[in-house]
C-alpha cells in the first residue's frame, strides 16, 4: 500500500488526464463503470436526447461514496451516474421489483444534499432534470427503451447484453452555453467539486497505517481493481460470521486502519498501473513499475523481442559476446533506473473467490538489482533458438509462456496447447526465477526434458522448439549450480559424461539415416532415432545395440568418404566412455539432450561443408 500511495503522490500531476494509451489516473472518491445509456440535458435541466452507448465507448468515470464504491446487494447509490433503478424516479411504474421506489429515493436524497452544499453547474442541471422523475418516459420516447404488451419494460430486450431494467446511465450536457462535448465524466471541475464536497461530509479521525497520521479512515475498500467488472477486493474484513479476527482484536480497525484518501490513492494507482502496463492473461495479473514512472523492460518477453525486435540481429558466436550485448542493451535503454536509489516494485494478483483478491507475489528491489537479475535470466537461460519464424537461429532466452508450452504443452492441430490454469500456475512459478534470480523448479525442467524425449508426439517444428527450450532450461540449471566455466552451448568433444556421449551417438545415427533420404522423404519420414528415442532414454544400452544394427544399411548407402567420417566420429565418441559405463542399464539423464543437440548442430554444419569440399 505504501509503494502504491507513493506512486500516486509522485504522479499527482497526471490525475484526471487521459494519457496516450487512453488510461486515466482516477481522482480520489471516483471509480469507473460501463455505461449502456447516455442522456443529454441542457443547463436548465431539460431533456435533449438519449442514445445507447457502444461497448468500446462504455467506460465511464463516476463519483462514488465509500458505501457505493464497495456495494453488493444493499441500497447504496452513486452520487451522480448510476443504474436505471437509482436515477429513474418513474422506475416503479415500468418495472415490478421489490423496493423499486427506495432506490430512487435514496439516490435523489443524497444528490439533494450535494446540491444544497453547492455544486458544479453540470451537476445542478442533472439534479433538476432527475427531480422531475420522468427519465424512463423520455427514454421510451427517444426509442432507447422498449415496452412489452403490458406497458412494462421488455425484460427480453437487452442493451450490450444487459437487461433494460439493469442498464447503467451516464449524463452529458448539450447546451450552446457550454463549450466542448459536455461529457460530465471527463469534466475536471466536476471531479474537484465532488472531492471537496465528499471529504467535507466525513467524520471521525483515526490512525492511518499508511501515512502514520490521524485522518478520516475507511472501513470499506474499493473493488474493480483489475477491470471495471471486477468485484474482488484487496482489503476486506467481515466478522459477522466466521469470526475472522475475534480473539485477537476487538474491532477491525485494530487489525488494519487505512485513511480514506490513502486507500483511494493506493487503489487508484494500482488500477491505473494495471490498465497501462500489467500482464493480464490466463487469469494472472502482474504489474511491474517504478514509482517515478520510469520505463522498464518487460519481464515476460524473450530476449529477441525485448532487445532486438527493432534492429537487425547479428548472432553472437560465444556466450560472452551475447552476455555483453544483453548488458549493453539494458544499460543503454534503462540507464535511468540502474541505480541503488531507484525502486522497482513487482506485484502479482489473483482471486481465489469472486470477492477476495490476493497478493500472490510481491518484491521491492533497487533498479540496479532488477537489471542484474534480468540480465542473469537472459544469459543463464539462453540457447540457440530456431523456432522464431523468419529470424533464423537466434541466441536468446525463451519467453516464460514458451517455457510453459515446452514443459507441459500437448500438440493439437499443429499448435502447442496448455490449460489456462496450468499456464497461470507455471508463470507464477517462473516469475521469481526471472525477477528474483531463483532456481528453476526441478519438476518443470524434468517435464521439459520428458517432452523433448518424445519427438513423435510433435511436428518437426514444435519438437525443435521443445528441444531447444529444454536445453535452455538445463543451461539455466548448470548456471545456477555455478558450472559457468564450461561452455555448455557448443559441442564439448572431450566431456566423458555417459549421458552426454549417448546423446552424441543418437545425433550421429539420426544424421546418417537422414542423409540417405530422398528430397521427397525429408521432413516426412522419421528416422529410427526419432522412433526409439523415448525407449532409448529408459534402456540406453540395449536400445543402442538395436539402433546400431539398424544403422549399418544406411551407412552402406553413403559414399565412402562420408561413411568413413561418420564412423570416425562414432569411434571418437566410443573412446570417451569410461570402463563399464557403456553397458550400464541406468536411464539417461538430461545431459543426453545437450549431447544430442550440440552434436547434431556440429554435424549439420561440418559434415555439409566437408561433403561440399569433397564434391569439388
Amino acid at each position: 500500500m505504501q509503494a502504491l500511495y507513493d506512486t500516486y503522490e509522485k504522479s499527482a500531476h497526471l490525475v484526471g488526464i487521459e494519457d496516450e494509451t487512453g488510461c486515466i489516473l482516477l481522482p480520489i472518491a471516483h471509480s469507473t463503470q460501463n455505461a449502456q445509456i447516455e442522456v443529454a440535458v441542457n443547463l436548465d435541466g431539460e431533456f435533449k436526447s438519449a442514445c445507447r452507448v457502444e461497448k468500446a465507448q462504455a467506460v465511464t468515470l463516476i463519483p462514488v461514496t465509500e458505501a457505493s464504491g464497495s456495494r453488493s446487494s444493499d441500497i447504496a447509490p452513486h452520487p451522480l451516474c448510476d443504474k436505471l433503478c437509482y436515477v429513474a424516479g418513474d422506475f416503479a411504474q415500468y418495472v415490478n421489483r421489490k423496493k423499486a421506489k427506495d432506490y430512487y429515493q435514496a439516490y435523489i436524497t443524497q444528490m439533494e444534499e450535494w446540491h444544497r452544499a453547492g455544486c458544479h453547474e453540470f451537476v445542478e442541471a442533472i439534479y433538476r432534470y432527475l427531480a422531475k422523475a420522468v427519465l424512463i418516459r423520455d427514454l421510451i420516447s427517444a426509442k432507447v427503451l422498449t415496452l412489452d404488451g403490458q406497458g412494462m419494460l421488455n425484460d427480453k430486450e437487452k442493451i450490450e447484453g444487459i437487461a433494460q431494467a439493469d442498464v447503467f446511465v451516464r449524463f452529458c450536457i448539450r447546451d450552446e452555453r457550454v463549450k466542448g462535448l459536455g461529457q460530465v465524466w471527463k469534466e475536471r471541475g466536476v471531479y474537484n467539486d465532488y472531492i471537496r464536497y465528499y471529504l467535507s461530509t466525513q467524520g471521525d479521525l483515526d490512525l492511518d497505517y499508511v501515512t502514520g497520521e490521524y485522518c478520516i479512515c475507511s472501513e470499506k475498500q474499493p473493488s474493480k481493481i483489475r477491470n471495471s467488472a471486477d468485484k474482488a477486493k484487496l482489503i476486506s474484513a467481515n466478522d459477522s460470521s466466521g469470526f475472522t479476527y475475534r480473539g485477537r482484536f476487538r474491532e477491525r480497525r485494530e487489525a488494519n486502519s487505512i485513511g480514506y484518501a490513502s486507500s483511494q490513492k493506493a487503489h487508484n494507482a494500482l488500477k491505473w498501473l494495471i490498465e497501462r502496463q500489467a500482464f493480464r492473461r490466463f487469469g494472472l495479473c502482474v504489474v511491474v513499475w517504478n514509482p517515478e514512472n520510469r520505463g522498464l523492460p518487460d519481464w515476460d518477453k524473450d530476449t529477441y523481442d525485448l532487445f532486438y525486435e527493432d534492429e537487425e540481429y547479428a548472432q553472437a558466436d560465444v556466450a560472452k559476446a551475447y552476455a555483453d550485448r544483453v548488458n549493453d542493451a539494458l544499460a543503454g535503454r534503462h540507464a535511468d533506473i540502474d541505480t541503488d536509489n531507484t525502486d522497482i516494485v513487482v506485484l502479482s494478483l489473483d482471486a481465489a473467490t469472486p470477492g477476495r483478491l490476493a497478493v500472490t507475489y510481491y518484491q521491492q528491489i533497487s533498479g540496479s538489482e532488477f537489471l542484474r537479475n534480468l540480465k542473469y535470466w537472459h544469459t543463464s537461460c539462453a540457447w540457440n533458438m530456431s523456432y522464431k519464424k523468419g529470424k533464423g537461429t537466434v541466441l536468446m532466452a525463451p519467453a516464460p509462456e514458451d517455457i510453459a508450452l515446452a514443459a507441459y504443452g500437448t500438440e493439437r492441430n499443429g499448435m502447442l496447447n496448455i490449460d489456462d490454469r496450468l499456464m497461470k500456475d507455471t508463470l507464477k512459478r517462473l516469475m521469481p526465477c526471472i525477477l528474483g534470480k531463483h532456481r528453476l523448479p526441478a519438476d518443470l525442467v524434468r517435464s521439459a526434458v520428458e517432452n523433448a524425449s518424445r519427438p513423435q508426439a510433435f511436428s518437426s517444428y514444435n519438437y525443435r522448439k521443445v528441444l531447444e527450450i529444454a536445453c535452455a532450461l538445463i543451461h539455466k540449471r548448470y548456471a545456477d549450480e555455478k558450472k559457468e566455466d564450461w561452455e555448455i552451448m557448443s559441442l564439448d568433444r572431450n566431456w566423458d559424461n555417459r549421458d552426454y556421449l549417448y546423446g552424441r551417438l543418437l545425433a550421429v545415427a539420426h544424421k546418417v539415416e537422414y542423409d540417405t533420404f530422398s528430397e521427397s522423404e525429408r521432413g516426412k519420414r522419421e528416422t529410427n532415432v526419432i522412433r526409439f528415442m523415448s525407449h532409448m532414454v529408459k534402456y540406453p544400452s540395449n536400445t543402442w545395440k538395436m539402433l546400431g544394427l539398424k544403422l549399418l544399411p544406411y551407412l552402406g548407402k553413403l559414399h565412402q568418404g562420408m561413411q568413413v567420417r561418420y564412423e570416425k566420429e562414432m569411434q571418437s565418441i566410443y573412446d570417451l566412455f569410461l570402463p563399464d559405463q557403456f553397458n550400464t542399464q541406468a536411464p539417461l539423464g538430461e545431459e543426453y539432450l545437450l549431447g544430442y543437440y550440440c552434436e547434431l548442430s556440429y554435424l549439420w554444419k561440418n559434415m555439409k561443408d566437408e561433403e561440399e569440399d569433397e564434391n569439388e
